[in-house]
């Protein structure tokens, strides 16, 4: 597990969005990743995303306005996003 909270769960498998609802993306399957800022700063908390294309489709992995949080959820999914290319230790 690369990452876990409320919100969402990073595994070597899969990157899970708990809320809303529910949704399973199998890593695999996720293209492309990249972050879209919203808001201007001065007085605005910026929010940061992550998007992503799965087949054919862009899909939201992940919002959040706090900094912190949105940087360790970012690396979180660099790091499994690297493991899925390589093989696992025997």
């Amino acid at each position: 597990m690369f990452y876990r909270s409320s919100d969402i769960l990073i595994t070597s498998t899969h990157v899970v969005v708990l809320h809303p609802r529910e949704l399973r993306f199998p890593l695999e399957q996720i293209v492309a990743p990249y972050v879209v800022k919203h808001g201007w700063g001065a007085g605005f908390r910026v929010g940061r995303e992550i998007r992503a294309r799965l087949g054919s489709t862009d899909v939201r992995l992940f919002y959040t306005t706090d900094r912190a949080t949105f940087g360790a959820v970012r690396r979180a999914l660099i790091r499994a996003l690297e493991c899925r290319t390589d093989p696992l230790p025997i």
